[in-house]
């Protein structure tokens, strides 16, 4: 078993996954850590609301408070420039909602951003990325000449796991007197990031994406940022800046993960010998391995067969067993074309034909299943 400390009905579940199913579509959501379901057991001994002032009320507040330093230690920064919210979206259109007038978006942002943009009313214009997904920089430079703007570039992409260069961009960003939101949702955990020395003014983490719950997230503000418009007014939780009583089981559990942040990481830096393995295969059968030129995410192959429909592999990798996907989860369970890959000039019917595989930090222990899935998978007779 790869989850320990579960009820009956959770263990049973867990056993059906672990004979029947073969999950690898981390990027979406992970695995659920053991660290964040023990916690469940404290939390209700002593229950209450964390702005009470009474002791059960203190004691709520107190697990908040350190599960902010622990995230605020993760990625290297002060506690108080942690803000919760009930996920990575929320924390995006906080950041987006600050009346900036002017947006450059990365043209392989998630679509949440886009659409947090759209609600602002400023006015938006595209950053282009290259064959790699790679934004340019030489673009963004003549972008910021004109004025002013915030600019919005995610850490590494969900779907390929191409990773930016956010250290320059920050600095030419900063050189424009302009602002930059990064969106670390999918790159918390799998590489190390120093939120004050690279010197970013917001930043979005979730919660799900490193083995906490879902509905719980936090946006990173910078130290220098004095005043936030918030989307949530409310009772004047989160600094007065995201209202409601606060997701004290999402929030703790979240905190949990942040502290194992470097156990994480090193998890996932070792998940890339897999990664290797599969795209070998793939690579042998004339598949196309998007962003292979570039730095991306140790858990992450997002690749292509030129004669295999997505929905048609998805279907078949289902029914055998495997949990896997043909890209972004957030469009309400539709497959649909990746934007991305249009960005990167991927030919439509390649785009067409993208399964993205992403491991996390169970696969290690179903090894023998992952073998099966490779021999299964890329066999061609079941590729026909």
């Amino acid at each position: 078993m790869f989850l320990v400390g579960l009820h009956l009905q959770e263990l049973l579940i867990i056993k059906f996954m672990e004979y029947e199913r073969i999950y690898f579509d981390y990027n979406a959501s992970s695995l659920i850590r053991k660290e964040a379901f023990n916690l469940l057991e404290e939390i209700n001994s002593s229950y209450g609301n964390p702005s009470s002032v009474h002791e059960e009320g203190r004691s709520m507040r107190d697990l908040i408070e350190t599960s902010r330093a622990n995230i605020a230690n993760s990625v290297n920064t002060n506690e108080k420039n942690v803000i919760f919210t009930s996920g990575g979206t929320e924390a995006i259109d906080i950041a987006l909602n600050q009346n900036p007038g002017r947006i450059i978006i990365n043209s392989t942002e998630h679509v949440a951003v886009f659409e947090a943009a759209k609600d602002t009313g400023s006015k938006i214009e595209i950053l282009g990325v290259d064959d790699n997904g790679i934004v340019d920089l030489d673009s963004l430079e003549t972008m910021l000449s004109k004025g002013p703007a915030l600019v919005c570039v995610m850490f590494a992409n969900n779907e390929t796991g191409v990773i930016q260069p956010i250290e320059k961009i920050s600095e030419i960003v900063r050189e424009h007197n302009s602002y930059l939101f990064c969106d670390a949702v999918q790159a918390y955990g799998k590489i190390k990031i120093n939120f004050d020395q690279l010197n970013i003014h917001f930043m979005a983490l979730s919660a799900h994406k490193v083995g906490g719950f879902p509905g719980s997230g936090a946006l990173i503000v910078n130290e220098n940022i004095k005043k936030i418009i918030p989307k949530i007014s409310g009772g004047g939780q989160e600094f007065g800046i995201r209202g409601g009583t606060e997701n004290l089981i999402g929030i703790t559990a979240f905190g949990e993960c942040a502290k194992l942040i470097d156990k994480i990481y090193s998890e996932n830096r070792k998940l890339k010998e897999y990664i290797n393995f599969l795209e070998k295969n793939i690579e042998s059968f004339g598949g196309f391995i998007f962003g292979v030129n570039t730095e991306r995410l140790p858990n992450t192959s997002f690749f292509a067969f030129p004669d295999i429909n997505a929905d048609t592999l998805l279907m078949k990798l289902d029914l055998a067993g495997y949990s896997v996907s043909s890209g972004s989860a957030c469009s309400s369970g539709k497959v649909k074309k990746s934007h991305v890959l249009e960005a990167m000039n991927v030919d439509d019917q390649i785009v067409n034909n993208a399964i993205r595989v992403s491991l996390g930090w169970a696969t290690k222990k179903i090894i023998s299943l992952v073998f099966k899935f490779f021999k299964n998978s890329f066999n061609k007779s079941v590729l026909e």
